[in-house]
């Protein structure tokens, strides 16, 4: 008797001729076919065509209900007549400029109007890069080289981000740092501190243990890519402020994905806690490319703000030639005044939490062990009868079913990649809601059958 998994493959394979056609190709010019390890998977990848709203098409003319709406960009949907009409307008006046816009300061200036300690910013071209750039602000101002992270956060692609991911070692409370495959330096992983994500006993004595050499402690408020919706608890929020304020040790939220995702103040809207710097990316670019960090005036005009004299030691340099892109900015602000309407986030959180509630439900049901975890408009599914606060509850979940969970969606037409958060969006309607969890029930059920 096939699996579950070998059943929603099949189906898989049926509905995608043109993708596995667009794949044999693509794999003679792209590694594995694809741009990113993001969008791979197996046996092979969607190929996707284009989008609209709540939906979005492959090669083979399918449709989908956008589950992951660009990793978390579009979160009013694909295509917004008022992004799209920002962006054909800036199209007009130049798409790349290397100077500076005032878009670029109206979008600064409406940022630090939603998002409390966002004082002064700078513009970078990701979240890799946005988050990259506040371990350089901070080791700047402090003058310690170290940077601590949490086990099962993701920070982004550099060298000093891929360090205690999914790679588990060492014991609960002390994990050791370990890089998220090859190429990786060594001398990486020696400025690196790996805490235990959710334990804040332990995460504060390993920060006063590494103070002295301590320049930051980075977080995600909601995990993403590695923990898929998992989020950092409000004590533990709170215990982490507390130990790096009497340590004088910067606070880096990664909002790439909870900023403007959760509210239009970000994180903060859970805990009231603060961070001295942030990096955000993704909603705040309207589905464009973009990145920002920044925080603290202090911070970032002692050493972001250029020098008076070149080369001065205690600045720190970024620019790029794509930073603060008028297209990227003026879709930024089209993208935000859409979030300022009323009803907006009480509308996608609500979608969110009808999600996460119904399948724990369909899981105490059908007798299926699982946790549907998230905040707001986040969630994500493991299979598992203990609660899931860490990348190591993670890797105790039943990967099999997993596979064959996020196989069954996207073969039944709910788009998301394997083991990745999903998102609501501002498009959804209560009846694409009820599609989602229409087709997750009759997964489920199959799952239960067939193993």
């Amino acid at each position: 008797m096939p699996t579950a998994y070998e059943i929603f493959e099949k189906q898989y394979i049926e509905r995608t001729p043109g993708s596995k056609e667009v794949f044999e190709e693509g794999s003679r010019y792209l590694p594995g076919g694809v741009v990113g390890n993001g969008a791979f998977r197996r046996p092979y990848p969607i190929y996707l065509k284009e989008a609209r709203g709540a939906y979005i098409y492959d090669v083979d003319g399918n449709e989908y209900i956008d589950l992951l709406i660009g990793g978390g960009p579009n979160i009013l949907g694909h295509c917004p007549p008022a992004v799209t009409e920002a962006v054909h307008r800036q199209v007009d006046l130049g798409a790349s400029l290397m100077g500076t816009t005032e878009s670029a300061i109206d979008l600064a200036r409406k940022i630090a109007e939603h998002m409390p300690g966002m004082e002064m910013m700078r513009y970078a071209n990701s979240g890799s890069e946005a988050t990259h750039m506040c371990f350089r602000a901070a080791r700047a101002y402090t003058g310690r080289p170290k940077i601590a992270k949490f086990e099962g956060n993701f920070h982004g692609q550099y060298d000093n981000h891929l360090i205690g991911g999914t790679n588990i070692h060492g014991p609960d409370e002390s994990p050791e740092a370990w890089p998220q495959g090859a190429g990786i330096p060594e001398s990486q992983l020696q400025d690196t501190i790996v805490l235990p994500f959710n334990d804040a006993e332990s995460a504060v004595s390993l920060i006063k243990q590494h103070a002295h050499e301590l320049a930051a402690v980075i977080l995600e408020p909601v995990g993403g890519a590695w923990l898929a919706g998992v989020a950092a608890e409000v004590p533990f929020l709170e215990a982490i402020r507390r130990v790096t304020e009497e340590e004088g040790i910067i606070l880096i939220y990664d909002e790439v994905i909870t900023g403007f995702r959760l509210s239009l103040s970000g994180a903060v809207s859970i805990s009231g806690v603060v961070p001295d710097l942030r990096a955000l990316g993704k909603a705040i670019g309207g589905g464009l490319p973009i990145g920002v960090y920044g925080g603290k005036r202090e911070i970032m005009d002692t050493v972001v703000t250029p020098a008076s004299q070149p080369h001065e030691k205690d600045k720190m340099y970024q620019s790029g030639t794509f930073t603060g892109n008028p297209m990227s900015t003026a879709a930024g602000l089209a993208m935000i005044s859409g979030l300022e309407k009323p009803g907006v986030y009480e509308r996608m959180n609500g979608h969110g939490e009808r999600i996460r509630t119904t399948l724990m439900k369909m899981g105490d049901e059908l007798g299926i062990e699982l946790q549907a975890v998230g905040e707001g408009s986040i969630f994500g599914v493991f299979f598992a009868g203990h609660p899931i606060r860490n990348i190591r509850d993670v890797a105790r979940s039943n990967a099999e079913r997993g596979r064959a969970f996020f196989m069954g969606l996207v073969a039944n037409g709910l788009y998301v990649t394997p083991f990745h958060l999903g998102f609501t969006n501002a498009a959804q309607t209560d009846e694409d809601i009820d599609r989602v969890l229409d087709i997750s029930g009759h997964v489920l059920e199959e799952i239960k059958a067939y193993g």
